[in-house]
């Protein structure tokens, strides 16, 4: 295990070994340099020894019972202030400026509280430590002890610096900065995200063994996931067999089952040592007596993390486990609304492709069927000469094989990956499309002349989609035989005016073309229908970030 793995989110160890530490040093420092104390060298001495002697036995209890370090806590801060102040004042003489503990014990009596609470406790503890330093040593100077009072005074002064210094930063410590969970290859696998997420809390954690339990949104199952040293396994349990798994779930927590008790944060996210208030079902299944709790929400569903295994366990494992568990559930988030996304850009794929069927194939077989039917009429009528009829089959051939070539076009767009968007002429288009439409449906349809428009190649798709499907509808149900389109560009918007001379309907009782609208809709434009007895008229307007080329 590296020096890392040993102390890294482990903040009892660093106190109790940085307390070891300057004892030791502060007691060599005593023999190496005697000062002419005002209490007797002997007795400082003897003070400093049994100090030392104690924190050593404090340092296999913190480094192996995360209950007693935290219920300690308080106490051994209390033991920290009183030797502090004995010490400074049993040493103190004119040449120990560089002897003197003072201010690293000052430090480390700050430093404990900020570490094991927070700041408040750390403000809360300094303002003390100063203020019985400073009624220590008036007392002894009211009692005619020899004491320099410059000294004195530069090391309150010192200590009222130094305090707002460690408090400073005290303020602005944060919370542990976990990295994100590394997302599936498959984003969409809910079972390899909570492998993965499993995997990510033991990595963290340096947990053994590891249980996550999962219960997706409106489901009656839960999905358990374990790992360890034995191997790795899953299954489904039913609603009933673990009742009650999630009821304690409500914060995190580093629990001993043995002996019932736990460590939580209060409202404040302080540690609190209390009594085990609720079982850990999970924990008793998986043979994890010690360890830590983490309960995580995510918008497809609830679960709950139990770690075991945990070396050196302590306080500092529940800050880490909230981290940990806000980025599991994150990550569920991302997942779910990845899985909307994907949702939606399907139904809007489907609905696509559903309109360009509409408004090519299926309109171009309904004009076919139109010319075939009318000519199989003239035929059985003995009204149409063999050369027309033969024309006729060819325009209707021509008009077939011209659909094809478009159907081929459209299968290709979807099998190629996208392509950088390429810059079409929309009216020259437009033209092309009119042209193969009128003779598709046996009609005039002609583009009024027109400046160029110059647009995404996508867009140019969109438009001459509208158009076929205006051109069919006019004759189909207008039974026109001219359809008149005009274009032009106002304010930055597209604007494209389709008008033909059919038989018309009643606009006020008929919602219109539902393609034609569904598509202008998509592009978020404007769709104006008039039509009366005269023809029908289309007033489509596109909206400026569709001339702009981008997509809404």
């Amino acid at each position: 295990m590296t020096l890392r793995e040993l102390f890294e989110h482990r903040s009892g160890r660093v106190i109790a070994v940085f307390r070891v530490v300057l004892a030791f040093v502060f007691f060599a420092a005593l023999l190496l340099e005697p000062a002419i104390s005002t209490g007797g060298l002997d007795a400082g001495i003897g003070l400093l020894a049994g100090y030392l002697a104690f924190s050593l036995a404090m340092v296999p209890l913190a480094w192996r019972n995360w209950w007693y370090d935290q219920l300690l806590a308080l106490p051994m801060l209390a033991i920290d202030i009183a030797f502090f102040l004995v010490a400074v004042f049993l040493t103190e003489a004119a040449n120990t400026d560089f002897t003197s503990p003072f201010l690293a014990i000052f430090a480390l009596t700050v430093l404990s509280a900020t570490l094991r609470w927070d700041w408040r406790a750390a403000a809360r503890t300094g303002a003390i430590v100063i203020a019985l330093f400073c009624i220590s040593g008036l007392t002894l100077a009211s009692l005619d002890d020899p004491l320099d009072l410059y000294r004195f005074g530069r090391r309150a002064f010192y200590m009222a610096a130094l305090l707002l210094v460690l408090v400073w930063f005290g303020i602005q410590r944060r919370e542990p900065q976990v990295p994100a969970v590394d997302p599936p290859s498959d984003s969409g696998d809910s079972d390899a995200l909570m492998w993965r997420a499993l995997e990510y809390a033991c990595e963290l954690t340096g947990a053994a063994t590891g249980i996550l339990a999962w219960n997706p949104a409106e489901e009656p199952w839960i999905e358990i996931l374990t790992t360890s040293a034995q191997g790795s396994k899953s299954r489904r349990a039913g609603p009933d067999e673990l009742s009650g798994w999630d009821a304690a779930a409500r914060d995190v927590r580093l629990f001993d089952l043995v002996h019932g008790r736990e460590l939580v944060l209060d409202f404040e996210n302080r540690p609190r040592a209390v009594p085990l208030r609720s079982p850990v079902p999970l924990a008793g299944g998986g043979g994890i007596d010690e360890g830590l709790c983490l309960p995580f929400r995510g918008g497809s569903g609830s679960g709950t993390l139990v770690l075991g295994g945990i070396s050196g366990p302590g306080a500092d494992h529940l800050v880490l486990g909230k981290a940990i568990a806000r980025e599991i559930g994150t990550a569920f988030d991302r997942m779910a609304v990845g899985q909307l996304e994907r949702e939606a850009l399907v139904a809007r794929t489907r609905s696509a492709i559903a309109r360009d069927l509409h408004d090519s194939v299926a309109q171009s077989l309904a004009g076919a069927c139109f010319r075939l039917e009318a000519l199989r009429r003239g035929v059985r009528d003995r009204l149409a000469d063999a050369p027309a009829a033969e024309q006729e089959i060819v325009s209707v051939r021509d008009a077939l094989r011209r659909e094809q070539g478009h159907i081929r076009g459209l299968i290709e767009s979807l099998r190629t990956p996208a392509q950088p968007p390429r810059r079409r002429d929309l009216a020259a288009d437009i033209a092309e499309t009119l042209a193969d439409a009128g003779a598709h449906w046996a009609l005039s349809a002609r583009l009024e002349p027109a400046a160029p428009v110059e647009v995404p190649g996508w867009l140019s798709h969109e438009v001459q989609q509208l158009v076929r499907e205006a051109v069919a509808n006019a004759a189909r149900h207008g039974h026109a035989r001219r359809v008149t389109v005009g274009l032009g560009t106002t304010a930055g918007r597209i604007t494209l005016d389709v008008s033909d001379d059919g038989a018309g309907f009643d606009a006020a009782a008929q919602s219109g073309p539902w393609s034609i609208s569904e598509r202008v809709a998509a592009l978020g434009g404007e769709l104006r229908l008039s039509s009366g007895t005269g023809g029908t008229r289309l007033a489509i307007i596109l909206p400026a970030a569709a001339a702009m080329g981008t997509t809404t």
